[in-house]
């Protein structure tokens, strides 16, 4: 089946394996629809650790959460979606919040990670 991705004004959306476990992607993609974002591409990967390692690389030895991030992303389905808005990166990443779901709730209370971690 052809990509219907655009790879323009776009940004990638990882929708990470205890969403999905948990039921919840529908939640999350209905909150990405409901922000003004478009959807052009979708679609789950179970992803190899090895892959998983070069994709996360840059964080290696600077977050402490490098080794459960990849631990994480190992133990199920990933659903990558293809996010597109003008400035897409700079929109998404505002309405997705900060890293911390924690810091998240505190400083951006209707962040998606502030709802879904």
């Amino acid at each position: 089946m052809p990509s219907t991705g655009v790879i323009n004004n776009c940004t990638l959306c990882l929708i990470k394996p205890h969403i999905i476990k948990d039921g919840l992607a529908g939640q999350v993609i209905d909150m990405i629809l409901a922000a003004g974002f478009e959807i052009s591409a979708a679609e789950i990967f179970y992803l190899s650790r090895p892959i998983i390692e070069e994709f996360y690389d840059v964080y290696k030895g600077i977050i402490p959460e490098y080794l459960p991030i990849i631990e994480h992303f190992s133990n199920g389905p990933t659903l990558a979606l293809e996010i597109r808005q003008e400035n897409a990166v700079r929109s998404f990443r505002e309405f997705v919040g900060p890293n911390d779901p924690e810091i998240a709730k505190h400083l951006s209370s209707s962040s998606l990670r502030a709802k879904f971690g």
